[in-house]
């Protein structure tokens, strides 16, 4: 028998409707004739933590850096034991014979499966099944094609090498920072990570860019032009930013009330296609500007609704185009959408399946397809999953209807040798701008000469005269701060921020099959997890709309290893694991070179240090003396923190409560002895209550001590029987 490993459960049901033979079902698998067929919900492993290799490592120490990984090892992710346990047992039934390795047709989703095969300790016949098109038809030709699993070698060493490279520098240079740096009291910890930190320079260099704008003056010339019985507002055209203000008004003087021709009268139909359906990224950068939700919200929001309603396709996609034998199905599908959102129906049902789109085309699909709604009927959303849920069906029935259809006219005017333009959309046929409100149909920007009139009747030839010239003070505007979606959309093309040649190629190169990516960092599905982690560190924040550095993230910027403040790392990768794939190159030998690296960077922290001066400045005061405030550990209380003053020697602050990592800033009150009996040498004092274990046996007992200890009282006494002080 076979055994077929799909990535996901719709995977697995997608390939067992295209398997002959009655279906029985099974848990965790189902049966279909000869085959078997399986499935993971992603990844079902995750790569140790220190202290699973070693027990030590829990213990946050510089000492014990770097750490090296001789055999990367993987463990069962809580909540997936289960299924692997399933899928295992499956792998080493006598009765399967040949496993089919039923990733997603790239390097994530080929060691994906390749994890569970590793750790199965399987040595029986393994193949590989790449599908691009999840259609019955689709998944019926590839069956004919499918190919042995080690043809794959070199893809997958590719994807397993740059995991275990991001979690050796992700790591060791985490915990190196973070020590240092707590070792001259910062309490936090600083993350480093080969996405992340370029992430964090973006917004940096964009807010230091934003903030040393000097703003210069500039002038602009209008004019009202009257031309056959319409005044039209026109701008003078110059292929420059006019500076001088005396030029500004010798222009001005040279054309009021002048008489002039209209020099062109171009009026041109057009179409405007609808956009295509959405990838992760663009849904989560029209998520953020219409609901306010962070990328990681809507991961998490599409997430529930392709896996607990069943309602879209998969969610964590990177294309907007659909395979072209999905167009038959669509339909079915517009029929659902209408029913799972009344507030559809009347565009579902003014919708064309008859229309296809140039959405649909298999050449440009790579592991996954666009973001769609399904034929499902789906019940009981929440609003932010209808939010969501809308916003894909409306960009999908989009696609089937006719594009918009308007004339564009662009005029110039000639008044004494110098040009005004302006230009503007009549518009014939609404088309697919039906489908959005009105504040989506006109998101794009427009062009600064076009004006909101009817020019169509405008001929050339015609005389114009030149009325109420306007000379405007302009202010150069610095480049705005970075919104949720301008900082996603940035990350597609990271490369044109890159002065290197060599590595602004690299990075173009990695993504010249990718439609939507020009030399990125990170994917779709991970840079929300990047930016979250940015946020929940406090290294960025939101102003408003605005995403900016905070003070801490700028300090820390300052301090992080150049080699992470830019993408260079990503495209040095890159050229490496083309070798890797290619076969020229070994993992381990990859690997053997970040080892290095991150021991020089360590080295380099130890030897110069890291001046935290800056990063001290926003760390929590006492309340009481204004010393620095020190987090501690309830050891014997997992995951349970308090904080104390610095100066504990000589302020009696007591304790403040934790709060995701911050100070209740609020003295609470030192708790109480419950034995109120004073101390017996200095009279003074009340004795207080403390529980240890005994060195010798590990038994845990009670003794007392005097709370004038400070004051120079050194009495001590064990408990009786009782819990009493034993005199």
């Amino acid at each position: 028998m076979r055994l077929f490993i799909a990535e996901k459960p719709d995977l697995a049901k997608a390939i067992g409707a295209s398997l002959d033979g009655t279906q029985k079902k099974g848990d965790g698998y189902f049966i279909k004739g000869n085959d078997v067929v399986t499935w993971a919900f992603g990844h079902i492993l995750e790569l140790y933590k220190p202290e699973d290799y070693d027990e030590s490592l829990r213990r946050w120490d510089f000492a014990a850096l770097p750490i090296k990984i001789d055999e990367f090892k993987y463990k069962p992710i809580e909540g997936s034991k289960k299924q692997l346990k399933i899928i295992c047992a499956l792998i080493n039934s006598d009765k399967i014979t040949q496993i089919i390795n039923c990733g997603d047709a790239d390097e994530e989703g080929q060691i994906l499966i390749d994890e569970i095969l590793n750790y199965s300790r399987t040595d029986k016949k393994i193949y590989r099944l790449m599908l691009q098109d999840l259609t019955e038809k689709g998944i019926r030709a590839q069956l004919k094609n499918i190919r042995p699993n080690s043809d794959f070698k070199g893809l997958s060493e590719c994807g397993f090498s740059r995991a275990q490279a991001d979690w050796l520098v992700g790591i060791n240079l985490t915990r190196a920072y973070t020590k240092i740096a707590q070792e001259k009291g910062y309490n936090d910890v600083l993350s480093v990570g080969r996405v992340q930190t370029p992430i964090l320079g973006l917004i940096v260099n964009r807010d230091v860019e934003h903030e040393n704008h000097k703003a210069s003056f500039y002038y602009t010339i209008s004019a009202a032009v009257s031309t056959q019985g319409l005044t039209v507002p026109m701008r003078y055209k110059s292929d420059e930013k006019i500076i001088d203000e005396s030029f500004a008004n010798a222009i001005g003087a040279k054309v009021q009330n002048k008489n002039g021709l209209i020099t062109k009268a171009t009026h041109e139909t057009r179409n405007e296609f609808p956009p295509l359906p959405y990838n992760l990224l663009l849904l989560q950068a029209d998520c953020s500007k219409k609901f306010g939700y962070k990328p990681d919200k809507t991961l998490q929001i599409t997430q529930s609704l392709r896996e607990k309603h069943k309602a879209i396709t998969y969610n964590r996609s990177d294309c907007q185009y659909l395979p072209e034998n999905l167009f038959e199905q669509c339909s079915e599908i517009l029929n659902y959408v209408g029913q799972n959102l009344p507030s559809l129906a009347q565009l579902t049902n003014g919708a064309d399946p008859g229309i296809k789109s140039s959405a649909f085309n298999d050449k440009n699909i790579t592991a996954h397809y666009a973001i769609i709604p399904t034929a499902t009927k789906v019940t009981n959303l929440s609003l932010e999953e209808q939010n969501v849920y809308e916003l894909i069906a409306k960009r999908f029935t989009a696609i089937f209807y006719p594009p918009q259809e308007f004339i564009q006219t662009d005029l110039e005017a000639t008044v004494d040798g110098e040009k005004f333009i302006a230009s503007a959309k009549k518009v014939i046929k609404q088309g697919y701008k039906t489908v959005f409100d009105k504040d989506e149909a006109d998101d794009e920007i427009k062009p600064e000469e076009e004006v909101a009139m009817d020019l169509t009747a405008l001929e050339q030839g015609r005389e114009a005269i030149c009325k109420e010239v306007k000379i405007s003070k302009q202010q150069t505007k610095p480049k705005p701060y970075y919104t949720m979606a301008t900082l996603l959309k940035d990350l597609t093309a990271v490369s044109k921020y890159v002065k290197d040649e060599r590595i602004k190629k690299l990075l173009q190169e990695k993504d010249k099959d990718k439609k939507g990516e020009n030399g990125g960092i990170g994917t779709p599905a991970t840079r929300s997890e990047h930016i979250k982690k940015l946020f929940d560190r406090g290294f960025v924040a939101e102003k408003g709309k605005n995403i900016v550095s905070t003070e801490l993230g700028r300090n820390f910027f300052a301090l992080a290893p150049q080699i992470l403040t830019k993408p260079d790392m990503t495209a040095l990768w890159f050229e490496e694991q083309k070798e890797i794939i290619s076969g020229r190159r070994g993992r381990e030998e990859f690997l053997q070179g970040i080892n290095q690296i991150i021991a020089e960077e360590i080295s380099k922290i130890k030897f110069n240090g890291v001046d935290v001066t800056k990063l001290m400045s926003n760390a929590p005061k006492c309340p009481k003396c204004g010393s620095l405030l020190v987090r501690h550990e309830n050891k014997g209380k997992k995951g349970a923190f308090w904080w104390g003053c610095s100066n504990y020697k000589n302020c009696d602050l007591g304790f403040l409560a934790d709060n995701k990592g911050k100070p209740v800033l609020q003295n609470t009150p030192k708790p109480q002895p419950k034995s109120a009996i004073k101390c017996p040498k200095c009279g003074k004092g009340i004795l207080i209550s403390y529980k240890n274990k005994s060195k010798k046996d590990g038994k845990p007992y009670t003794w007392f001590g005097c709370s004038e200890y400070k004051n120079g009282c050194n009495f001590k006494c064990f408990a009786d029987s009782r819990g009493n002080p034993k005199f």
